[in-house]
């Protein structure tokens, strides 16, 4: 757990930072990621593991099942339509078949995958600060640490919110009908099934069911979304402590050329304040051993953190595609069932719509944030007061910053980079197939 002490002597505090911190960034993930049985770090034995293995498998065969249920439901749907209105029931089936192919996709991949996934999480481990930092230090990962768990915390519960409100309306009818109630029998999801579902014993048996893909759906979309942002938080934050590393790099007296007001006056002071005279007291050959040491470490860390951030394309960049591209359809049909099929009291799809607009903002925002701190270094470089190093330095420093102005980030595919410029244009084209629909739907009611 951190601590803070305070420094011999002063009254000034000291941040103390260990493992702990990080482990704990992951325990809402973890706790997920166990509900739909997917190992991700998790210290247990290999028979426990076996359970879990056919436990998962058990889950996606029945995922499997349930999507090319729904799928040839939406099909003799759209078969037996005679009218644009009998058509309407489709548009409330294809959010839901949406999210169980996402969530199939997602689970596979993290399951298929999932060493390259723990070694994401322990690299970064690896890379947490232990012991004392400094109070920028601090600052930069208590920030991003409380924006985490705000986050987490808050798309967790959206999604918990998300169940409640679709899952409970059928159970709601089941109970006031054993209550003598004349209440109409409904079910979660239109599965196509050989048999009437709605049959007694067959009508409690497959709400059961359905419930329980509802659960597992949600949980594995949840899980996976939950590692994006994790990883992308933790690859951020080390960025940002990157960028105030190299700040400090080279030491510039405050003199007639550079100005107490200016930023680089502001760290030489501190690295003053810290480290004393000895930042003045060096020779040409100390200072050029000390930045070679430095450079090095620095150079092999933005390396690791550019090598990171390719394990997460890799694994992520399919299916953010295939997530953007459903999160478009979601948005305008989850839409169209809220303007004209869902009655003003019933919340299902209207948080249906909610959360697939936080889910979509989640994913952008993250990767604007990779954008923006990978920007930050190659300012940083720019702005370390290289011009005081030696040459060879410089020339490192040089190397360094062609390499960072590049920048960082995640795509879809390579077909667009992940940023909120990606989410307002999902939410364009969304409005666009949205307004087309409704368009499309008063020409056929005029009709």
């Amino acid at each position: 757990m951190r601590s803070t002490r305070y420094a011999e002597n002063t009254v000034t505090p000291v941040q103390v930072y260990a493992k702990s911190e990080y482990d704990e960034s992951y325990a809402p993930t973890k706790k997920v990621l166990g509900w739909v049985a997917i190992r991700m770090t998790h210290s247990i034995s290999e028979e426990t593991t076996k359970w879990w293995d056919m436990f998962y498998w058990f889950e996606l065969a029945n995922l499997f099942l349930a999507g090319p249920s729904e799928l040839v439901s939406m099909v003799m749907t759209a078969y037996e339509a005679q009218t644009f209105r009998d058509s309407i029931k489709l548009f409330r089936m294809m959010p839901c078949f949406g999210c169980v192919v996402l969530s199939i996709f997602k689970s596979i991949n993290m399951v298929l995958h999932r060493p390259v996934f723990e070694n994401l999480a322990n690299e970064l481990r690896d890379m947490w600060p232990e012991g004392e930092v400094t109070e920028e230090e601090h600052q930069i990962i208590k920030a991003a640490l409380k924006e985490l768990k705000l986050i987490v915390k808050g798309y967790y519960w959206c999604n918990n919110a998300l169940l409640i409100s679709f899952l409970s309306p059928p159970f709601f009818i089941t109970v006031a009908r054993y209550c003598g109630y004349a209440s109409p029998m409904g079910l979660h999801f239109l599965y196509w099934l050989p048999f009437d579902p709605f049959q007694p014993i067959y009508y409690e048996i497959m709400l059961v069911v359905q419930t329980w893909h509802a659960l597992v759906v949600i949980w594995c979309n949840v899980a996976w979304d939950m590692l994006f942002c994790l990883f992308l938080c933790h690859i951020t934050t080390q960025f940002d402590l990157l960028a105030r590393r190299v700040r400090r790099l080279f030491y510039v007296a405050v003199d007639q050329q550079l100005h107490r007001s200016y930023p680089m006056a502001a760290v030489s002071e501190e690295m003053l304040r810290t480290e004393g005279e000895r930042v003045r007291s060096g020779d040409d050959s100390y200072w050029e051993a000390q930045h070679q040491k430095q450079i090095i470490e620095i150079v092999l860390r933005h390396h690791a953190l550019i090598r990171l951030t390719g394990d997460v394309e890799n694994q992520f960049s399919l299916a953010l595609l295939i997530n953007f591209m459903n999160s478009s359809i979601i948005i305008c049909f989850c839409g169209f069932c809220c303007v004209l099929i869902e009655k003003w009291n019933e919340v299902a799809y209207k948080s249906f719509l909610v959360t697939a607009l936080t889910q979509t903002w989640l994913l952008c925002w993250y990767g604007q944030k990779l954008i923006d701190s990978s920007k930050r270094l190659a300012d940083a470089l720019y702005d370390c007061g290289w011009y005081n190093g030696s040459k060879r330095a410089k020339s490192a420093v040089l190397i360094m910053l062609h390499r960072a102005q590049k920048g960082i980030y995640v795509t879809t595919h390579g077909f667009s980079i992940i940023s909120l410029a990606s989410y307002s244009t999902i939410i364009k084209t969304a409005w666009s197939y949205f307004t087309l629909l409704l368009n499309f739907f008063k020409e056929k009611a005029i009709e």
